[in-house]
């Protein structure tokens, strides 16, 4: 359990530096899964499409707005609603990349169902719950903040009616049960009374640490769905367009849900695509806000370790790419090396 916990752990806090938003939190469910599959002995055949639907899942979350949230939960007037509000987003960040992953077992060969139900749902839950802020966790006058998590919570329960497993129930139970506690509670660490305490970045490693040592036991003991050789070397640019391309372009407040939507459809023909999303999407977003301030190492990082990919086990991948956001990290905060 210790190994993926860490690893969602410092996942998480580098997404709160060099990420952010959905493509951020790709970081720790990547680096999670392939911990995961590190410790179970899994192939990199069996770890594709689990890496894959591991970084979509933990990224969907990224989508929720929480830092007006916090706000709350420093005002003692409002401390309760901002602790319910965090417990119930940290709840539904792990509901849904809990059933996101277990498709990693569940996905059918024909993914439109669960591509669709995904979106549908998602709208619902945001027009008719989030939009008009019937349960409200952000600030209602001062710059309000368009919050998504009632359509992610539907999503999320929409998946598990169509799947109906015990693996879908399993990981989604313990995944709810991590985020809520590892959000609520870490959330704790912002009302530390102590000049410049870094209680948000405390509140990241806890948050990761907790939600990745709670999905740990849910991850059952067979591998997932293997896949069928190596992604074609036009698979790399091919889904950082579409993941990066949607998220970014798509006029909609889950752009994201999109994304992995359509990714889906692919996912389930070509479970080999997971690795290359896992690993090489997940640094290419990593990078978009390094090119701001020195565009010849982001692209650096964004092409180089792809073509080391083919050659690294999952070990070394995990590393690679945890080192590869660590040297992005220090070149954003570290003046000496600008």
């Amino acid at each position: 359990m210790l190994l993926p916990a860490l690893m969602m752990s410092i996942g998480w806090a580098l997404r709160g530096s060099i990420g952010g938003g959905p493509l951020g939190a790709m970081i720790p469910g990547a680096l999670w899964a392939m911990a995961v599959a590190y410790r179970r002995r899994w192939t990199l055949s069996q770890a594709s499409l689990f890496a894959g639907l591991c970084a979509l899942g933990i990224g969907l979350g990224g989508q929720e707005t929480y830092g007006q949230t916090i706000g709350l939960l420093r005002d003692p007037a409002t401390r309760l609603w901002g602790l319910a509000g965090l417990t119930l987003k940290g709840a539904v960040w792990g509901l849904l990349g809990g059933v996101v992953i277990s498709l990693a077992w569940l996905l059918p060969k024909r993914a439109l169902t669960p591509a669709l139900l995904l979106v549908i749902a998602t709208q619902v839950g945001w027009q008719f719950i989030n939009q008009p802020k019937l349960i409200y966790f952000s600030h209602p006058f001062v710059q309000p903040r368009a919050e998504i998590w009632a359509g992610l919570l539907l999503s999320a329960l929409a998946l598990l009616v169509y799947l109906r497993s015990p693996i879908a129930n399993k990981l989604a139970a313990f995944g709810a049960l991590g985020g809520a506690i590892g959000f609520g509670a870490g959330s704790l660490f912002n009302l530390v009374p102590l000049a410049n305490f870094p209680g948000w970045k405390c509140m990241e490693f806890a948050f990761g640490l907790i939600l990745g040592a709670a999905l740990w036991p849910a991850v059952p003991k067979d591998p997932p769905q293997e896949a069928a050789g190596p992604a074609p070397v036009f698979a790399y640019p091919l889904l950082a367009a579409v993941v990066i391309g949607v998220d970014l372009n798509l006029s909609v407040r889950f752009a994201f849900t999109a994304a992995t939507a359509l990714l889906l459809l692919g996912l389930a023909r070509y479970p080999q695509l997971g690795w290359p999303l896992a690993f090489s999407v997940t640094l290419v977003a990593a990078c978009l806000d390094l090119y701001k301030i020195h565009p010849a190492w982001a692209v650096a990082f964004a092409i180089l370790p792809q073509a080391l990919l083919p050659k690294l086990s999952i070990l070394q991948a995990m590393l690679t790419l945890l080192a590869c956001c660590c040297g992005i990290y220090a070149l954003e905060y570290f003046p000496l090396l600008r």
